[in-house]
């Protein structure tokens, strides 16, 4: 899915952008896929670290006032981040988030899911009610924010979003573009699919929240928040037919 990826970023009418491409160790032919962009796009190769790692690594080396992350499995549409950049009209704002369309490894679509909320949502984020948490591919962030909020865990990986877009949220404000304008695969390979990564990455990230002085203002929602939280890890599990780890 590397070119599609690719493709969508320099398909952009948001012409003023850098396309950074972080290989993080790959085994299969994504050097012969870089390759074929010569110099439209940057690409650093580095030893296999995480998804963390490399989404930081990209960072450090873009140099734009602007940050969006885009996985190699997901599509942008042509508009997306113009659509994005057009919300920070307002210094408040340190993050954009928009829509995702969810389609399979064919392109079919399977559904969609929009962002309703916006504003001050460190309160909704704490207590998981933040109906719509964006996965990177759909986040849009001032360099100024990840400077303030620091850049993402590489101790985590399922919850590495929630945990820095729950940063951002202590300072800034979080816009919203409610339109699916991110095209997010569900295929088996899928790394949310894994639940006992996540519920150890999301256990990880709330003793996190409760620990930050910049989180004061929700640290007396502690017991209705992980309250919250085993209730989300308990659906999961039934859901996925784990039913004596859910109950």
């Amino acid at each position: 899915f590397l070119a599609e990826a690719i493709e969508s970023a320099l398909a952009q009418t948001y012409h003023h952008k850098e396309i950074v491409v972080v290989d993080d160790g790959s085994t299969d032919e994504s050097p012969d896929v870089l390759r074929r962009y010569g110099g439209r796009l940057r690409w650093i190769a580095q030893p296999r670290q995480g998804v963390s790692a490399a989404r930081n690594r990209g960072i450090r080396e873009s140099r734009g006032e602007l940050v969006a992350f885009l996985d190699s499995d997901d599509a942008w549409r042509p508009e997306t981040l113009a659509r994005q950049v057009a919300r920070l009209d307002r210094p408040a704002v340190g993050m954009v988030c928009c829509g995702l369309e969810y389609i399979d490894e064919s392109g079919r679509v399977l559904g969609q899911s929009l962002p309703t909320q916006r504003g001050r949502l460190l309160r909704e984020i704490a207590l998981l009610r933040w109906s719509y948490a964006p996965g990177g591919s759909a986040a849009l962030v001032r360099r100024a924010s990840l400077q303030r909020a620091g850049l993402f865990d590489e101790g985590l990986s399922t919850s590495a979003d929630w945990d820095l877009w729950r940063r951002i949220a202590c300072d800034d404000e979080i816009e919203i573009c409610p339109e699916p304008l991110v095209q997010y695969r569900v295929h088996a390979g899928s790394m949310h699919r894994d639940l006992a990564v996540f519920e150890r990455d999301m256990l990880r990230a709330f003793a996190k929240m409760f620990q930050d002085p910049a989180a004061a203002a929700v640290h007396g929602l502690r017991r209705r928040s992980y309250s919250n939280l085993y209730r989300q890890f308990s659906g999961s599990y039934m859901r996925a037919g784990r039913l004596g780890k859910g109950l």
